[in-house]
């Protein structure tokens, strides 16, 4: 048996014992591109490793940017190390509560309070930027360039109204070119909302199969969870 045959025999066997796990457990719904049909299911693999940030947006959030002409709101993510896949999902409004090892934004306890079921259809922009020095995220920088977006998924729950307005995209590395290549480094996250305003509660969630990536609403709060641990 060769090397490959012999990795594509693991990695199915993996997603068997995925299968297994997700009849007791389905876990996060921020799946990775491996997949595999089991019967009339298609079965993505779980990422290694996911991290979730905790927002609400309200009139005291100001946008920080425009997108398509509307209104616009960043968080920054830190990655560690080459990586062959970065999963991103947004969902609005939240239905989970955060655990200790989430990212939870100052303004989401307040919102959550005065209005929890609030919410928007999520729109996200993913850019990689030019800062690749972790001692130099504070001094700020650039997009380099854009990587993806996404609109609507069915792969997320749908929102109360019962359309599927959240957003979900996966970006893979490129190792045949430079420019597409997931490197260590920044990346943006923008999102905004093109059927409503941007008000209510969300979760985004990256995925990846390295540890130690970083989430933080501006580029001072990252740089400070990156070098100190703590905001």
């Amino acid at each position: 048996m060769t090397l490959k045959t012999t990795g594509k025999v693991l990695a199915v066997l993996s997603l068997s014992t995925l299968t297994a796990c997700m009849s007791t457990s389905s876990g996060p719904y921020l799946k990775s591109s491996m997949s595999e049909g089991v019967g009339p299911l298609e079965v993505r693999a779980p990422y290694a490793n996911y991290v979730n940030y905790y927002g609400y947006v309200d009139a005291s959030v100001k946008p920080e940017g425009k997108y398509k002409g509307k209104d616009t709101y960043y968080l920054y993510a830190w990655v560690p190390a080459a990586v062959d896949e970065i999963g991103i999902s947004m969902q609005s409004p939240v239905e989970s509560k955060p655990t200790e090892k989430d990212f939870v934004h100052n303004n989401f306890a307040p919102g959550m309070e005065k209005d929890k079921a609030k919410f928007f259809d999520t729109y996200i922009v993913f850019d990689r930027m030019n800062i690749i020095d972790s001692s130099k995220i504070a001094q700020g920088g650039k997009v380099l360039q854009p990587l993806g977006y996404n609109d609507d998924t069915r792969e997320l729950p749908a929102n109360p109204s019962g359309s599927y307005y959240n957003s979900l995209l996966r970006q893979t590395t490129n190792l045949s070119n430079p420019t597409e290549s997931l490197v260590r480094g920044v990346y943006r996250i923008s999102f905004t909302s093109f059927r409503s305003q941007v008000e209510g509660s969300f979760e985004a969630t990256i995925g990846t199969n390295i540890p130690g990536v970083k989430i933080a609403a501006s580029l001072e709060e990252l740089h400070k969870l990156v070098n100190t641990g703590n905001l």
